[in-house]
């Protein structure tokens, strides 16, 4: 039989947790789990293709057709 045991904590700069368990918690193996929220995702697509660009252009590939006929701002995010 498995149980389950929640508590809250803050991560530190160093990333090191220290946890003291209930008594009632027996000796021996178990699993941890470490659930987070994410402090920023990336929902635009445009954005993370024109990273994904500039990556790119940093490292000496040209770049520029994928920058060729697009008609304006809003098909950037639609054509590659």
């Amino acid at each position: 039989m498995q149980a389950y045991y929640e508590i809250e904590a803050e991560i530190p700069s160093d990333h090191s947790l220290h946890l003291q368990l209930p008594d009632t918690i027996p000796t021996g193996k178990a699993k941890i789990a470490i659930i987070y929220e994410l402090t920023q995702m990336k929902t635009d697509a445009g954005l993370a293709l024109k990273e994904f660009l500039n990556k790119y252009q940093a490292s000496g590939i040209d770049t520029s057709i994928f920058e060729e006929n697009r008609k304006s701002d809003a098909d950037r995010d639609f054509r590659l």
